[in-house]
């Protein structure tokens, strides 16, 4: 079974599996957002039919934050991840997400978190704030 990294340790190798790489990327990007001064609202929020990563809110403009975690460069790694369905998809996601939280204001914009893997399992982070234009 790989090994987990404790968040608070750097550089420690990130786990193989789908489904825990996917997690290990949440933890990552959530732990480089607070870095950056983001405050993080929620994690995992369901919303419709899809999934909002991570919910936070730099200054006073809320952010939807897409973490995309990829070991292989193959397909133009964790930057080229994000495609144009997904985008709109994170859009219509955020818009239903403020109706229910009754917050009108319409601040708010689209970020993405860019976790590249390598095969000794050193990684890069790259955040992209407002990675899906309006």
């Amino acid at each position: 079974m790989p090994r987990i990294p404790w968040p608070w340790r750097s550089r420690r190798r990130a786990p193989t599996e789908r489904a825990e790489l996917g997690r290990w990327g949440e933890n990552v990007a959530a732990r480089e957002l607070k870095r950056r001064k983001y405050k993080i609202v929620d994690r995992n929020v369901r919303v419709g039919h899809g999934e909002l990563d991570i919910v936070a809110t730099d200054r006073d403009e809320t952010v939807f934050v897409e973490v995309k975690t990829r070991r292989d460069q193959a397909f133009g790694g964790a930057r080229a991840a994000l495609t144009y369905t997904k985008a709109r998809q994170l859009e219509r996601l955020a818009q239903t997400y403020l109706r229910q939280h009754g917050d009108r204001s319409g601040a708010y914009r689209i970020d993405v978190v860019a976790i590249d893997v390598d095969s000794n399992g050193d990684y890069s982070v790259d955040v992209i704030p407002n990675a899906v234009q309006r």
